[in-house]
C-alpha cells in the first residue's frame, strides 16, 4: 500500500530507511535493495553493538532498555546524517516520536509488514541456526508465549509504522522482490537519484504525425506532465504484465491520478506466448467494456512483449488510438518502442500478424533496468550491440569500453548509451518507415533470421529475444565470412 504521491519536482530520495516488526525482513531487505541500487547499507543495531562493544541483549541486560533507546536515537542521527544509504532500524525505534520525524524529514521510509505467527517463525530461523534461543537475539520476546509479546508490539507500534511513506507485507515475498518494489515505487515517482547524470535526451522522430522518445534518468515521473501537453482525454487505458505491473503500476496510477487522469489497467502474463490472438481478443474486450473511444490513449508498460501486443491492440481499436509506449527492458527502450513496428506472434512464426503504427510518445526510463532480473537485464544489450556492430563502430568500441558499467546501470553512462542507440534506430526507420525493398531497414535485421528461427522452433521457452539474436549475430558473421562479405 502506497502513500498519495508526490510532487515531481520533489527532491531525490538519497536515504531509505527500513522499520517494523522484529522478522519483517529489514535487514535482509535492505541488504539487497543497497546491493540493488549501489548503495551503502547500514545496520543500526549492529553499529550499536559495535559502538558499545556489547551485543544488544548484554546492553539490555546491564544497562537496560532505557539506555539502549538512547543509544538507538544517536546512531539513527548518526545514519542519516550519510548520503547514498539503506537503514535498517530495530523494531522499536518508532517508539520515540522524534525518530520517527526524523527520518521521515531526512529520506524515504518504508514499513516492511509481517504477521505477528510470520515475524516469530523468522526470528526463531535465525536464532536456532545460531544455536541460540530467540530471547537471547531479541530481547523484547524473552520469557512464555513469545507469540503474544509479538502480537502486543505490533499492535503498540502499527501506528508508527503507518506513519511510512509506503507499506509493504513481506509474508509472501523473497528480500530481492521487496527490494525491487521499493526502487520500482520512488522510480515511478522520479526521485531515484542518478549520481552525476544530465538532463533527459529528447529525439524527435518523424514518423507518422511525429513523436518524442524522451531517454532520462527519472523520466518516468515526468509522465503525467508529458501526458498533459499532448492534450489527450483524461481516461487511459494501460497495459502491463505481470512481472512489472506489481512493481510499477500502483505508484504509476496514483500519480496519473493526482494528475486528473482516471487510468484502469490491464495485465497479462509475462512472456512471449502473451503476443497471441487470445490476449489480443482480451484486450479488446477490455476496452469494447469499457467503452474506450477514439483519442484516448492505451499506454503500454513493460517489456517489447507489452510494447508489441498493446501497440497492436491501439493499432486495431477503432482504427487507431493513440499509443505511448513506456518502455521498462533494455530491448524495448532501444528497439521495440522505436519506429512503430507492433505485432502477435503465430504458431508458425514470430511476428507475423502486425502492422506499422506509430506511438504518440516514448519515455524511457533507464532507471527500470534497475528493477530486471540479471538474465533479462544482459540480454537487452543484444539489440545496442547489434546497432554498434551493424551501423557505427565508435559506438560499437564505447560499449566494449564501458561494458562494466553498463551491465552495473550506472547512471550517466547507461543513459547516454541508450540515447545513442534511440538515434541511431531513429535515423534508419526514419529514412524507411516500412522496411521496403532494399531499404536501409534492413540493417537492424542483423542477427534476426536464425534469432527468431531459434525462438520459434523452441517456443519462446529456452531462449530469451536478446540471446537468440546474440547467437543469430554470431551466425550471419560468421556465414559473411565465410562467403567472403565480412571482414
Amino acid at each position: 500500500m502506497d502513500t498519495p504521491p508526490r510532487d515531481a519536482t520533489a527532491p531525490d530520495v538519497n536515504r531509505i530507511i527500513l522499520i517494523g516488526p522484529t522478522g519483517a525482513g529489514k535487514t535482509t531487505v535492505g541488504q539487497a535493495l543497497a546491493a540493488l541500487l549501489g548503495w551503502r547499507f547500514l545496520d543500526l543495531d549492529t553499529d550499536i553493538a559495535e559502538a558499545s562493544g556489547m551485543s544488544i541483549p548484554a546492553i539490555f541486560a546491564a544497562e537496560g532498555e532505557a539506555v539502549f533507546r538512547e543509544r538507538e536515537a544517536a546512531a539513527l542521527a548518526g545514519a542519516l546524517t550519510r548520503s547514498r544509504v539503506v537503514i535498517a532500524t530495530g523494531a522499536g525505534v518508532v517508539e520515540r516520536a522524534e525518530n520517527l520525524d526524523r527520518a521521515l524529514a531526512a529520506g524515504w521510509v518504508v514499513a516492511l509488514e509481517a504477521a505477528p505467527a510470520t515475524a516469530l517463525r523468522r526470528a526463531e530461523a535465525e536464532a536456532a541456526a545460531q544455536g541460540r534461543a530467540v530471547g537471547d537475539l531479541r530481547p523484547m520476546l524473552e520469557g512464555p508465549d513469545a507469540l503474544a509479546r509479538c502480537e502486543a508490539l505490533a499492535a503498540r507500534r502499527q501506528p508508527h509504522y503507518a506513519r511510512a511513506h509506503e507499506r509493504i507485507a513481506t509474508d509472501d515475498l523473497a528480500a530481492e522482490a521487496v527490494a525491487a518494489r521499493i526502487a520500482a515505487a520512488l522510480i515511478a515517482r522520479g526521485r531515484l537519484p542518478g549520481e552525476g547524470v544530465g538532463p533527459g535526451v529528447t529525439r524527435h522522430i518523424s514518423l507518422g504525425a511525429g513523436y518524442d522518445a524522451v531517454v532520462g534518468w527519472g523520466a518516468l515521473g515526468e509522465l503525467p506532465a508529458r501526458l498533459a501537453a499532448l492534450n489527450l482525454p483524461p481516461r487511459l487505458s494501460l497495459v502491463t504484465e505481470s512481472a512489472v505491473g506489481p512493481l510499477y503500476a500502483a505508484p504509476l496510477l496514483e500519480r496519473l491520478r493526482a494528475a486528473g487522469f482516471t487510468p484502469e489497467v490491464y495485465t497479462v502474463p509475462a512472456g512471449e506466448a502473451s503476443k497471441s490472438r487470445a490476449q489480443l481478443d482480451a484486450i479488446h474486450d477490455w476496452l469494447a467494456a469499457r467503452r474506450i473511444e477514439r483519442g484516448e490513449a492505451l499506454l503500454a508498460l513493460g517489456g517489447g512483449v507489452v510494447g508489441d501486443l498493446a501497440g497492436f491492440a491501439a493499432a486495431t481499436w477503432l482504427r487507431g488510438l493513440p499509443l505511448v509506449q513506456l518502455p521498462t527492458s533494455l530491448l524495448a527502450q532501444v528497439d521495440a518502442s522505436i519506429g512503430g513496428k507492433v505485432a502477435i506472434d503465430h504458431p508458425r512464426g514470430k511476428n507475423l500478424i502486425g502492422a506499422f503504427y506509430q506511438p504518440r510518445l516514448v519515455v524511457a526510463d533507464p532507471a527500470t533496468l534497475l528493477t530486471l532480473p540479471t538474465r533479462q537485464r544482459i540480454e537487452g544489450w543484444a539489440e545496442v550491440i547489434k546497432h554498434g556492430a551493424a551501423l557505427d563502430a565508435a559506438y560499437f568500441a564505447a560499449l566494449e569500453r564501458e561494458a562494466g558499467a553498463l551491465l552495473a546501470v550506472e547512471p550517466d553512462i547507461t543513459t547516454s548509451i541508450i540515447s545513442g542507440s534511440v538515434a541511431i534506430k531513429a535515423g534508419i526507420v526514419e529514412g524507411d518507415e516500412r522496411e521496403g525493398e532494399g531499404g536501409r531497414r534492413a540493417l537492424l535485421n542483423f542477427g534476426h533470421t536464425l534469432g527468431h528461427a531459434i525462438e520459434t522452433v523452441t517456443g519462446y521457452r529456452d531462449w530469451l529475444h536478446g540471446e537468440a539474436i546474440s547467437a543469430g549475430m554470431v551466425f550471419a558473421a560468421r556465414l559473411g565470412q565465410r562467403i567472403g562479405v565480412t571482414p
